[in-house]
């Protein structure tokens, strides 16, 4: 089939094309991509990039298994809209192949599933694949083979003839036209390019280490390779998943988790909202202390990064949940302590801050935009210590409008920043100045001066309430 076929043939299948391609395959496509996946060996952090990604069942599968980044590329638009429906974190690219937009060894690793019998030149296409994979990294690809015992192959065309199109038509009119076609494609391109040829065009572009096992009697098979080394990689050294985040494994995972920065920043506002009273009891402002960095640094970012793993750690899943979850509890315990101490009206603010905690964990917009952040993470931690602490009302509400701000601007500054810099895969611009000068644009060179900010008003606004909050407690 010509690859101009290929978005005729896959339009409109998008919304079914998982249960279908399991249903017509007899449950084995599933086994097959997640031979795929198990064969690409990726680490967290790593940039993976899956070709004729469909609905994104290799690339959730990717995710998941290997918590790396993966951008998923299609030439179908009906394809990529059922992948985005089924999983927004996965930035999605609609390419052809054949002309990959991605700069050279842009990605750790490539995965493509049923590509080389819907282009035109499949060498050309494997070298395309293989130039923007670094050196030392794999390939790993699916496709439909013919089994070679005589028998087998034989009960294969009668099914892919007769079964493929009268299965496909009890789905859809559109699932019987593909039904009818898969046999012939599939027979027709292992004639025209046998598996020795096929073996040759990885070769030839660049891949060693070919191995190749077929599946399901040979009616699968799963090749996997690795770019020989030599070119260096283009793309420039990894960003991470922040600035403070430390290289993956062990107790740095912890270090990453906690957001230590922005953990700090949010527990300034808890002593901002201490030094607003004429004698804050330093047993609340401990209290307080400690149930904000278990609420928000502990639970909230466990919580977080359950979902989805934006910061790349390896601590296992199980162990997030039941940090978040003790954390919370603790969070709450003291806030128990703190009404026996203050009176039952403080459950109030109690059950407010365990709230926003949950809302934030199921990314509910109240909390997750950036007004419910500010609020949220800004206004609250002021609000809550200051009541705790008999502060004044009017410079309660002052001063929580003020941290509200400045979290809105952290948030305004931090958003693009993240975006950049856990799904960006390439960056090219150039500014151009009135004396005819030029500044070359990357992405180190696009976040470095909101970064910069980041990291400044951080640690002013530590400063600041710590110097607050000990004149204070100097004139008391």
């Amino acid at each position: 089939m010509p690859s101009s076929d290929a978005p005729r043939i896959f339009t409109g299948i998008g919304s079914t094309y998982e249960k279908a391609g399991a249903l017509l395959s007899f449950g084995q496509d599933p086994r097959w991509r997640a031979k795929l996946v198990a064969s690409v060996g990726a680490s967290p952090g790593d940039l993976v990039l899956d070709v004729a990604t469909g609905t994104g069942l290799v690339a959730r599968a990717l995710c998941e298994r290997y918590r790396c980044r993966v951008v998923g590329l299609d030439r179908s638009a009906d394809m990529l809209s059922a992948a985005a429906a089924r999983d927004g974190h996965i930035p999605l690219v609609r390419g052809r192949a054949e002309r990959l937009p991605f700069a050279d060894a842009s990605f750790d690793h490539l995965t493509f599933t049923y590509l080389l019998r819907y282009v035109d030149d499949p060498a050309a296409v494997m070298r395309e694949l293989a130039r923007v994979v670094r050196p030392g990294g794999r390939i790993a690809a699916l496709d439909f083979g013919v089994p070679a015992n005589p028998m087998l192959a034989a009960l294969w065309r009668i099914y892919t003839r007769v079964g493929l199109p009268v299965i496909g038509r009890a789905i859809s009119r559109r699932w019987a036209s593909v039904g009818a076609f898969l046999g012939g494609s599939i027979e027709r391109f292992h004639r025209e390019h046998p598996d020795g040829e096929v073996a040759r065009y990885w070769r030839e572009a660049g891949l060693v280490d070919i191995e190749a096992e077929p599946m399901s009697f040979g009616s699968g098979v799963v090749m996997r390779a690795v770019k020989a080394p030599g070119s260096p990689r283009a793309s420039g050294p990894r960003l991470g998943s922040a600035f403070y985040a430390m290289r993956p494994g062990g107790w740095r995972d912890y270090w990453t988790l906690l957001h230590p920065p922005y953990t700090a920043w949010h527990l300034s506002y808890v002593l901002l909202g201490a030094a607003l009273a004429p004698s804050p009891d330093p047993r609340v402002v401990i209290g307080a202390l400690a149930a904000f960095f278990l609420g928000v640094g502990v639970a909230a970012h466990s919580f977080d990064e359950l979902r989805g793993r934006p910061l790349g750690t390896r601590i296992p899943s199980r162990m997030l949940g039941a940090l978040g979850a003790l954390a919370l509890l603790g969070a709450v315990a003291l806030g128990l302590i703190a009404t026996v101490m203050l009176g039952l009206w403080f459950l109030i603010l109690v059950a407010i801050g365990a709230a926003l905690v949950v809302l934030y964990a199921f990314e509910v917009p109240l909390v997750h935009s950036d007004v419910g952040f500010a609020l949220a993470w800004g206004g609250f931690p002021v609000v809550a210590t200051a009541a705790a602490t008999g502060a004044p009302a009017i410079a309660t509400v002052a001063a929580a409008f003020g941290a509200s701000l400045l979290s809105l601007s952290q948030r305004r500054l931090s958003t693009p920043v993240r975006r950049i810099r856990r799904k960006a895969v390439e960056v090219r611009g150039e500014v151009r100045y009135a004396d005819g000068s030029t500044d070359t644009l990357d992405a180190s060179r696009l976040i470095s001066a909101p970064e910069a900010a980041l990291r400044l008003l951080w640690l002013a606004m530590v400063a600041i309430s710590i110097g607050a909050l000990v004149a204070r407690w100097s004139s008391v």
